[in-house]
Protein backbone atom coordinates (compact mmCIF):
# COMPACT_ATOMS: atom_id res chain seq x y z
CA UNK A 1 0.00 0.00 0.00
CA UNK A 2 1.07 3.47 -0.39
CA UNK A 3 1.54 5.13 2.85
CA UNK A 4 -0.66 8.21 3.75
CA UNK A 5 1.19 11.64 2.40
CA UNK A 6 1.05 14.73 3.12
CA UNK A 7 2.30 17.55 0.90
CA UNK A 8 4.98 19.90 1.96
CA UNK A 9 4.67 23.28 0.13
CA UNK A 10 7.97 24.98 -1.13
CA UNK A 11 9.43 28.02 -0.02
CA UNK A 12 10.91 29.01 3.24
CA UNK A 13 12.35 27.84 6.72
CA UNK A 14 14.04 27.94 9.55
CA UNK A 15 16.74 25.48 9.73
CA UNK A 16 18.65 24.48 13.18
CA UNK A 17 18.69 25.42 16.42
CA UNK A 18 21.85 28.21 18.10
CA UNK A 19 21.31 26.69 20.99
CA UNK A 20 22.28 23.14 19.87
CA UNK A 21 25.76 22.90 19.57
CA UNK A 22 25.42 20.35 15.66
CA UNK A 23 22.62 22.29 14.89
CA UNK A 24 23.72 25.76 14.48
CA UNK A 25 24.30 28.16 13.03
CA UNK A 26 20.52 28.27 12.64
CA UNK A 27 19.72 29.64 9.21
CA UNK A 28 16.58 30.19 6.25
CA UNK A 29 16.87 27.46 3.35
CA UNK A 30 14.20 27.30 0.55
CA UNK A 31 12.51 23.62 -0.58
CA UNK A 32 11.18 22.88 -2.92
CA UNK A 33 7.59 20.97 -2.84
CA UNK A 34 7.47 17.45 -1.63
CA UNK A 35 5.46 14.66 0.18
CA UNK A 36 6.34 13.02 3.48
CA UNK A 37 5.02 10.18 4.93
CA UNK A 38 2.14 10.97 7.98
CA UNK A 39 3.57 8.35 10.11
CA UNK A 40 6.56 6.35 10.10
CA UNK A 41 6.06 3.01 8.62
CA UNK A 42 3.96 0.96 10.32
CA UNK A 43 4.70 -3.15 10.62
CA UNK A 44 1.46 -3.52 8.98
CA UNK A 45 2.44 -1.71 5.95
CA UNK A 46 6.54 -3.32 6.04
CA UNK A 47 5.16 -6.62 6.10
CA UNK A 48 4.56 -5.71 2.91
CA UNK A 49 7.81 -5.20 1.65
CA UNK A 50 8.67 -8.87 3.45
CA UNK A 51 5.75 -10.52 1.99
CA UNK A 52 6.64 -9.47 -1.90
CA UNK A 53 10.51 -10.89 -1.26
CA UNK A 54 11.86 -7.52 0.26
CA UNK A 55 14.81 -9.18 1.84
CA UNK A 56 15.84 -11.22 -1.75
CA UNK A 57 16.07 -8.14 -3.68
CA UNK A 58 19.41 -8.04 -5.27
CA UNK A 59 20.15 -4.52 -5.67
CA UNK A 60 18.80 -3.94 -2.05
CA UNK A 61 18.28 -0.20 -2.54
CA UNK A 62 22.20 -0.16 -3.11
CA UNK A 63 25.71 -2.26 -3.59
CA UNK A 64 26.40 -1.58 -0.10
CA UNK A 65 23.41 -2.53 1.28
CA UNK A 66 23.31 -5.58 -0.85
CA UNK A 67 26.77 -6.29 0.59
CA UNK A 68 25.56 -6.25 4.37
CA UNK A 69 22.47 -8.14 3.70
CA UNK A 70 24.65 -10.85 2.17
CA UNK A 71 27.11 -11.19 5.19
CA UNK A 72 24.13 -10.99 7.88
CA UNK A 73 21.04 -13.48 6.20
CA UNK A 74 18.52 -11.15 7.63
CA UNK A 75 15.24 -11.93 6.37
CA UNK A 76 13.12 -9.85 9.05
CA UNK A 77 13.58 -6.75 11.02
CA UNK A 78 14.84 -6.98 14.50
CA UNK A 79 12.13 -6.89 17.34
CA UNK A 80 9.81 -8.54 14.26
CA UNK A 81 8.35 -11.09 17.27
CA UNK A 82 8.84 -8.97 20.01
CA UNK A 83 5.25 -8.34 21.37
CA UNK A 84 6.37 -5.29 22.66
CA UNK A 85 6.71 -3.79 19.36
CA UNK A 86 5.04 -5.85 16.48
CA UNK A 87 1.74 -4.52 16.98
CA UNK A 88 0.42 -3.39 12.83
CA UNK A 89 0.37 0.24 13.99
CA UNK A 90 3.54 -0.09 15.64
CA UNK A 91 6.24 1.64 13.82
CA UNK A 92 8.53 -1.14 12.38
CA UNK A 93 11.79 -0.72 14.58
CA UNK A 94 15.33 -2.63 14.32
CA UNK A 95 15.56 -1.70 10.70
CA UNK A 96 18.85 -0.70 9.62
CA UNK A 97 19.54 2.58 7.23
CA UNK A 98 19.77 -0.37 4.56
CA UNK A 99 16.53 -1.78 4.96
CA UNK A 100 15.16 1.79 5.17
CA UNK A 101 16.75 2.60 1.83
CA UNK A 102 15.73 -0.45 0.75
CA UNK A 103 11.74 -0.10 1.73
CA UNK A 104 11.57 3.32 -0.38
CA UNK A 105 13.45 1.87 -3.33
CA UNK A 106 10.70 -1.02 -3.47
CA UNK A 107 8.02 1.13 -3.32
CA UNK A 108 9.94 3.54 -6.14
CA UNK A 109 9.54 0.30 -8.02
CA UNK A 110 6.32 -0.87 -7.11
CA UNK A 111 4.19 2.08 -7.45
CA UNK A 112 6.50 4.06 -10.66
CA UNK A 113 6.62 7.07 -8.07
CA UNK A 114 9.78 9.04 -6.76
CA UNK A 115 9.86 7.99 -3.32
CA UNK A 116 13.01 8.29 -1.07
CA UNK A 117 14.11 8.59 2.34
CA UNK A 118 13.69 12.33 3.65
CA UNK A 119 16.98 14.98 3.89
CA UNK A 120 16.91 16.22 7.60
CA UNK A 121 15.74 19.45 5.64
CA UNK A 122 12.95 17.72 4.43
CA UNK A 123 12.16 15.91 7.69
CA UNK A 124 12.66 19.39 10.01
CA UNK A 125 10.30 21.46 7.66
CA UNK A 126 8.12 19.38 8.13
CA UNK A 127 8.36 18.96 11.84
CA UNK A 128 8.53 22.69 12.18
CA UNK A 129 6.24 24.08 9.65
CA UNK A 130 7.71 27.68 8.53
CA UNK A 131 6.79 28.71 12.08
CA UNK A 132 9.89 30.96 13.46
CA UNK A 133 11.88 28.96 16.05
CA UNK A 134 9.50 26.21 17.37
CA UNK A 135 11.39 24.18 19.65
CA UNK A 136 8.80 21.25 18.89
CA UNK A 137 6.30 19.98 16.33
CA UNK A 138 3.22 21.74 17.98
CA UNK A 139 5.20 24.97 20.24
CA UNK A 140 7.98 25.69 22.36
CA UNK A 141 7.10 23.71 25.61
CA UNK A 142 7.43 20.11 26.04
CA UNK A 143 4.39 18.06 26.59
CA UNK A 144 4.01 14.82 27.99
CA UNK A 145 0.66 14.19 26.66
CA UNK A 146 2.31 15.14 22.91
CA UNK A 147 4.80 12.65 22.30
CA UNK A 148 6.01 9.27 23.41
CA UNK A 149 9.61 9.88 25.31
CA UNK A 150 11.23 8.72 28.49
CA UNK A 151 9.65 11.38 30.81
CA UNK A 152 6.65 9.27 30.12
CA UNK A 153 8.02 5.63 31.40
CA UNK A 154 6.21 3.82 28.92
CA UNK A 155 9.15 1.67 28.17
CA UNK A 156 8.44 0.45 24.59
CA UNK A 157 6.86 2.25 21.01
CA UNK A 158 3.40 3.21 21.10
CA UNK A 159 0.93 3.20 18.17
CA UNK A 160 1.81 5.90 15.24
CA UNK A 161 -1.54 7.67 16.18
CA UNK A 162 -1.78 7.74 19.76
CA UNK A 163 -0.43 10.99 20.08
CA UNK A 164 -3.18 12.99 17.46
CA UNK A 165 -2.20 16.68 20.03
CA UNK A 166 1.74 16.45 18.62
CA UNK A 167 1.16 16.98 15.09
CA UNK A 168 3.17 19.35 13.38
CA UNK A 169 1.98 22.56 11.78
CA UNK A 170 0.96 20.55 8.43
CA UNK A 171 -0.62 17.48 10.56
CA UNK A 172 2.20 14.92 9.95
CA UNK A 173 2.18 12.85 13.15
CA UNK A 174 4.93 11.11 15.75
CA UNK A 175 8.00 13.71 14.89
CA UNK A 176 8.59 13.68 18.13
CA UNK A 177 9.38 10.94 20.26
CA UNK A 178 8.10 6.86 19.64
CA UNK A 179 11.09 6.46 17.55
CA UNK A 180 14.30 8.24 15.77
CA UNK A 181 14.18 8.16 12.11
CA UNK A 182 16.49 7.66 9.78
CA UNK A 183 17.10 10.17 6.74
CA UNK A 184 19.29 10.44 3.99
CA UNK A 185 21.48 13.00 5.10
CA UNK A 186 24.93 11.98 6.26
CA UNK A 187 26.68 12.68 9.74
CA UNK A 188 30.27 11.80 8.70
CA UNK A 189 32.66 9.14 8.16
CA UNK A 190 34.03 9.98 11.66
CA UNK A 191 30.98 9.08 14.54
CA UNK A 192 32.50 11.26 17.02
CA UNK A 193 33.00 14.59 14.48
CA UNK A 194 30.60 16.10 12.37
CA UNK A 195 31.59 16.39 9.43
CA UNK A 196 28.64 17.61 7.39
CA UNK A 197 27.81 20.44 9.29
CA UNK A 198 25.41 23.77 9.31
CA UNK A 199 24.79 25.66 6.86
CA UNK A 200 22.90 23.47 4.71
CA UNK A 201 23.98 22.64 1.34
CA UNK A 202 22.02 19.94 -0.53
CA UNK A 203 25.06 19.69 -2.98
CA UNK A 204 28.19 18.97 -0.55
CA UNK A 205 28.40 15.48 -0.71
CA UNK A 206 25.55 15.01 2.53
CA UNK A 207 22.99 13.56 0.34
CA UNK A 208 24.76 10.74 -1.46
CA UNK A 209 24.13 7.63 -0.98
CA UNK A 210 27.81 5.44 -1.23
CA UNK A 211 29.77 4.77 1.82
CA UNK A 212 29.90 3.84 5.28
CA UNK A 213 29.38 6.98 6.99
CA UNK A 214 27.08 7.63 9.71
CA UNK A 215 23.32 8.93 8.81
CA UNK A 216 21.95 11.13 10.45
CA UNK A 217 18.32 10.47 12.58
CA UNK A 218 15.68 12.90 14.04
CA UNK A 219 12.62 12.85 16.21
CA UNK A 220 13.96 11.55 19.58
CA UNK A 221 12.33 8.06 20.77
CA UNK A 222 10.21 6.25 23.54
CA UNK A 223 14.21 5.35 25.29
CA UNK A 224 15.37 9.44 25.03
CA UNK A 225 14.58 12.32 26.92
CA UNK A 226 12.34 14.95 25.44
CA UNK A 227 15.42 17.22 24.28
CA UNK A 228 16.08 14.88 22.10
CA UNK A 229 13.20 15.05 20.44
CA UNK A 230 13.74 18.36 20.01
CA UNK A 231 12.83 19.35 15.77
CA UNK A 232 16.37 20.60 15.64
CA UNK A 233 18.33 17.43 17.33
CA UNK A 234 20.57 15.69 14.77
CA UNK A 235 21.42 12.27 16.08
CA UNK A 236 23.60 10.13 14.15
CA UNK A 237 23.78 6.06 13.68
CA UNK A 238 26.13 4.05 11.95
CA UNK A 239 23.79 2.72 8.60
CA UNK A 240 24.13 -1.16 9.70
CA UNK A 241 22.46 0.13 13.16
CA UNK A 242 19.24 -1.98 14.00
CA UNK A 243 17.73 -0.77 18.03
CA UNK A 244 13.66 -0.94 18.74
CA UNK A 245 13.70 2.74 19.14
CA UNK A 246 14.98 3.23 15.13
CA UNK A 247 12.40 2.93 12.41
CA UNK A 248 11.77 5.60 9.49
CA UNK A 249 9.37 7.29 7.23
CA UNK A 250 9.27 7.99 3.62
CA UNK A 251 9.61 11.40 1.12
CA UNK A 252 8.07 11.83 -2.24
CA UNK A 253 9.38 14.15 -4.77
CA UNK A 254 7.17 16.05 -6.75
CA UNK A 255 10.30 17.58 -9.15
CA UNK A 256 10.55 15.59 -12.40
CA UNK A 257 12.42 12.29 -11.44
CA UNK A 258 16.07 12.62 -11.00
CA UNK A 259 18.67 10.10 -10.80
CA UNK A 260 19.64 9.28 -6.74
CA UNK A 261 23.04 11.44 -6.81
CA UNK A 262 25.98 8.67 -6.50
CA UNK A 263 23.52 5.90 -5.86
CA UNK A 264 24.73 2.00 -7.05
CA UNK A 265 23.04 -0.39 -7.90
CA UNK A 266 23.78 -4.18 -8.42
CA UNK A 267 23.37 -5.82 -11.73
CA UNK A 268 22.29 -9.45 -12.61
Amino acid sequence: MIPDLIEIPAGQFLLGDNALRDATPQHSLELAAFRIGKFPVTNREYAEFIADNGYARKNFGSAMGARWLESRKIIAPGFWRDPQFNAPRQPVVGVSWYEALAYGEWLREKFSRQFRLPSEAEWEKAARGDRAAQIFPWGDAYDAQRANTAELGIGHTTTVDAFPRGASPYGVMDLAGNIFEWTRSKWGANWQALEFAYPYRADDGREEIPGSAARVMRGGSWFNSAREARVSHRARYLPGSRASNIGFRVAEMLTPAEPIVGNEIRKE
